[in-house]
Formats: structure tokens, sequence, C-alpha cells
């Protein structure tokens, strides 16, 4: 007997398949039917949020902690297989709902962030009649795919499903495509398809690892075709060849080996080789940042610290792996390595010195050099390592605290798996030479820099840390121009009984774009909140079903005795409950590395 079920119910079944255990969205009248099946499932739980843009916020951030909680955890075998995993997925309705979305889903496809966006759609029925209808533009024939053509330029893959005859295809192909690529992808599910029968013997066979030619590409065992393995013996055969005389070769890693689950094989050939190994901004916590391993710090050019920034320009032989060379993560392109002394691996192609090969990956590639590759000793280098804590601040104690004394006491505060959420701005460009301990993760849009990310992000981080075997403490940096865009998502984590510890940077307005340009301009004031209210505002009254066990706590600092003695107090350390931690500063402070950025972005754009 054929075995059916519906399609709203395998593309849930689907969804659990892959790790998907929370579902972030608003509900619409077009998506009702579907939430009620959603609500029904006891495995996937349904996270309301404020708003469609913060739902969005919080998929990514989702994805990207199960992203990095599946690339460091043993399977039943023990071993790390890693992959292209840590998806997210949200639900929206048609026209309005989705389109509030549309800014996260863009920053999830900028940085490589798998997200399934769902849209509840009019029915087959209403659409193929061109009613006009509410939700849409208005216009005389009813333009029911306006809205896709809109996500095309921002997903990877759309399914625009009217009818359930090849549904559980369409499914299968975009949640392919975007593990994939490692982008959001996009299916509407009109009200009438909800409860269509379907077959569902697909099902029987898993989406990951992922079918097809990207097979190839995987350390999985399977062989590879004979043209491809001539290639792969061929690159690994050049970059052999330089490696062997390279003097000082380093390691820089980025953000794909993340994204695309590669971490473990870049830890496997630190280890085999012994090489040095840097990171990008984006590409942090991509594994442990032990300097006993041979890390050597963070690189971002020019705005790097000069020790860190001679070290790694005086390479003769750099091996990036998932590189993003965007203006931020790069110091504006300031890099001075040679294109002769570097070999770029991507996910897709690997590019040696100025040659490049299309479909030798990193996934291919990093197993082999591992192997492959001699062994050499870390080199000594005109700096020490950098050190796990950074050094606490002294001096007066009632001093007005500064990003200088921000920072080190922080380094002193975070703790072992940490999850820390950087907003834009000073929070990431401050946390930039924060070490992290052990088994932390450090989330930040640094690409999409869309202020406001990070809260909606943190409400996704706390869900998933809440996933794994082990306690972890969510962390968000934050600026009070930021904060001000999506607050209200906090009353989401209160509701939901999570517990962040959020750190409020107050400058009373963007400091980021002051010190770009317009330092005293009234257009980079904002207004000013009393912020020891918000936690009380979001919080239900006593006596409420959805009331907190403990009430949230607001502590503020204006000096540096005030800050150190906030931080290691051990009430506050502990992160029973949710927690607001503002911290006062002048309009103009700001971690060094944003204040070059804002020097060199000022002669670039007076150039």
């Amino acid at each position: 007997m054929k075995q059916t079920t519906t399609l709203s119910q395998y593309l849930l079944d689907r969804l659990h398949q892959l790790g998907v255990n929370k579902l972030f969205g608003v509900p619409g009248d077009f998506t009702l039917s579907l939430n009620d099946v959603i609500e029904a499932d006891p495995r996937i739980d349904w996270v309301g949020c404020c708003n469609e843009l913060n739902a969005s916020y919080a998929a990514d951030g989702y994805a990207r902690v199960k992203q990095a909680q599946l690339n460091r955890t043993p399977d039943a075998t023990g071993k790390i297989t890693g992959g292209v995993r840590g998806l997210g997925a949200i639900v929206t309705t048609f026209g309005p709902g989705e389109l509030s979305s549309v800014n996260g889903i863009a920053g999830a496809y900028a940085e490589r962030v798998p997200i399934i966006s769902i849209v509840g759609a009019p029915s087959t029925k209403l659409q193929k009649g061109h009613v006009l209808i509410h939700h849409s533009l208005g216009d005389v024939g009813g333009r029911f795919d306006i809205f896709k053509t809109a996500m095309e330029g921002m997903t990877c893959a759309q399914a625009y499903l009217m009818s359930a005859d090849n549904a559980a295809e369409e499914i299968d192909r975009i949640l392919v495509a975007a593990l994939k690529t490692a982008r959001p992808a996009y299916l509407t599910v009109p009200t009438d398809l909800v409860y269509a029968e379907i077959d569902a013997s697909r099902l029987q066979t898993p989406l990951f690892p992922l079918p097809g030619p990207l097979d190839e590409r995987l350390p999985n065992g399977k062989m590879l075709k004979h043209e491809t393995q001539e290639r792969l013996d061929f690159v690994v055969s050049e970059i052999e060849r330089l490696w062997d005389v390279a003097e000082d070769p380093i390691l820089i890693i980025d953000a794909c080996a993340i994204r695309f689950g590669a971490g473990h094989l870049v830890e496997e050939l630190v280890k085999a080789t012994g090489v040095r190994w840097y990171t990008s901004p984006m590409g942090r916590t991509v594994m442990d940042e032990d300097p006993s391993t041979g890390f050597g710090g963070v690189y971002i050019a020019q705005l790097s610290d000069e020790g860190i920034r001679d070290a790694v320009e005086k390479t003769d032989l750099a091996i990036m792996i998932g590189a993003i060379r965007s203006d931020l993560n790069t110091g504006l392109w300031s890099s001075k390595i040679k294109t002769k002394n570097i070999v770029e691996l991507h996910s897709t192609c690997t590019q040696v010195q100025y040659a490049n090969y299309d479909n030798i990956s990193f996934q291919l590639l990093l197993p082999v050099l591992a192997r492959v590759l001699k062994r050499k000793a870390s080199l000594p280098v005109e700096r020490p390592l950098v050190p796990a804590r950074l050094p606490t601040p002294t001096g007066d104690k009632s001093e007005a605290i500064t990003n200088d004394i921000i920072w080190p006491l922080v380094s002193d505060f975070l703790r072992k798996d940490d999850v820390v959420v950087a907003e834009i701005g000073c929070s990431s460009f401050g946390i930039l030479t924060t070490p992290m301990p052990k088994g932390a993760t450090l989330l930040s849009g640094m690409l999409w820099s869309s202020i406001g990310w990070s809260v909606g992000a943190t409400l996704g981080a706390l869900l998933a840390a809440q996933e794994t075997s082990v306690p972890r403490r969510v962390l968000l940096f934050v600026g009070d121009g930021s904060l001000q865009l999506s607050v209200q998502e906090i009353s989401t984590m209160v509701r939901n009984g999570l517990k962040p510890t959020i750190v409020l940077l107050n400058n009373e307005g963007y400091t980021i774009e002051r010190h770009i340009n317009g330092p005293t301009a009234k257009y980079n004031d904002i207004s000013l909140w009393n912020w020891a209210h918000v936690l009380p505002l979001f919080t239900p009254p006593a006596g409420s079903s959805s009331s907190p066990v403990k009430p949230g706590r607001y502590v503020s600092a204006t000096t540096r005795g005030e800050l150190e003695a906030i931080l290691t107090d051990d009430e506050f350390a502990a992160a029973d409950r949710v927690q607001l931690l503002e911290v006062k500063l002048g309009r103009l402070d700001a971690p060094k590395a944003l204040r070059r950025l804002g020097e060199v972005t000022r002669q670039v754009n007076s150039a």
C-alpha cells in the first residue's frame, strides 16, 4: 500500500530530519492552517516573534549556533563529520509578512546562512482566479507571484507550489539547494494545499549527506570521477610544491569554513602540520582559539594590531580557507600579501597563485592536505602569541569607562562554551581583540552590517544553545542605537523563559557613523531611553501564565570600578535570569580598530 502524508507534515518531517526544532515567525491569515499543523507536532516548537524581521534574524542566529554545535559534536562513532547543516526556518504570511522578513533573508544570503523562508499563500483557486485580495498590491490581475520574483535575488532556490503533484520533489529540491549553497531558499504553501495528500516514500531517503554531484567534494569515502581525481592530484602537487619551499607558511581561516562545516577538517590540517593559523573577523571561533595550537590572532590587514599584521604579511605562503573578501572583513582590501604567495580554498574551487581550478573544493582538499603536507613547527614571531586573557586595566577606579577598559574586563568575564553575539559597530570591533575561551561561539553580522540583527539573532542563539548537552551562557553586546531597532524581541525571550545577558554600550547615538562622518551631526543622534524600565516593561504581571521564574536584573556602570564589580559578581556571572547591563560611554569613544576604520574610510571617501 502506498504510504501518504500531508504536504505540510512532509515539510515538517524533512525539517526535523535536518535538525530544525524551532520555527520562527508571525501568524497571518494565510498561515493559520499551517500553524495548526506546527502546533500539533510535538517535535517542533513554534516561536512567535514580535515582527517578521526579528523572526528572520532569529532563524539566522539559530542556524549559526546549530552549525557550530554540529561541527564540534561527535556522531555515534565518535567522529565529527561536519558538512553543511545548521538550518533555520521562518514562517510568514503572503505579502506584508514575507516582505517584512526580506532584510533578514538578504543578510543570511550575504553571510551564507541557510534559512528556509516558508510563506503561507492564498489558495490556488484564488490565485488562478486573479482576484483582488488583501495583502496583494491592489492591482488588477492579481500578481500573486510578484513577491517570489522579489525574493529570487536573495534566495538560492524557490518553490512556488500550485499543486500537490510534485510538492515532495519541490520541497526536497529547495532544501538540498539551501544545504549545498549555505543560503536561504523560498517556499510558498497555499492554504488549500496544507492538508493535501502526497507520497511519503521520499522521507525514507535522508537529504543529508547531500545527494548528487556534490558528494564528490565531500569526504565521505566515495570514489571520485577520473577527471576530478586527476585535477585533485595536480592541485595537491602544486600546493605541496609551494609548501615544501615555504619558510613561513600560515593558514588564514574565514567564514565559509564555518558555513560549509569544514572546521573539523581545518583542525585536522593544523594538528597534522603544526602550522601557525589566523582568522578573519568573520572566521572567528571556527575552532578553539588556543595559542598552544599555533593560533596567532585575528587578521584584518591595516585594521589589525601591528604585531599581527607584520607577522602575517611577511609570510611566503598563505593558505586561505573560505575567504570572504568584503571591505570590513579585509580592512578595506588592504592586505599586502602578494598573489604569488596565496592559495585560496573555497567551497566550489581552488586558486593556486594565479590559476583557478573549478570543482576542487576545500571539502575535497583539506583531508588530502592533512595527509601529505610535511609538518612544520610554528616559527617564532616578533611578538608573543595572543594571550588567553587581555591584561586587566589598572588605575583609578573612579575613571570613566572607555572601550579600552571594557574589553579586557569582558575577557575575564567570558567562560568556556559561551555564545557571544556582537552587534556591528563598537561591539563587533571591540570583540575583535577579545580572546574567546574554549568551546565559545562568536556570531557577528559584519558583511550585511544591518543594525538590530544581533537582538533577533540572540533569540535564535538562545534556543539553539538549549539543544546541547552542556549549559551555555548567551551574551549579547549591542549599542543603544541598534537595540532600539529590535528591542521588543527581548519580550519573546522573557516569554520563553530564556536568560540572555545583554551588555548595552550606551554612547547616545550612532558612534560608528560618527567616526565615518558627522561626529556632531544631528542625523547621528537618537532618542535617549531610560533603559532601567525595559525589562519591567517586557515582564508580564505577577501571576501571569507567561511570567518568568525570576524577574529580570538591570544594572548600570559609569566608572571602571562599577563595571569591575558587576563583571566579577558571582550572581551576575551565573546568568540565571535575563540581565541588562548598561555601560555608559562617551559619544565618540570607540575601539581602536573602529577609530582606524573611520580614518581610512574618510580618506577613501574624499579621494
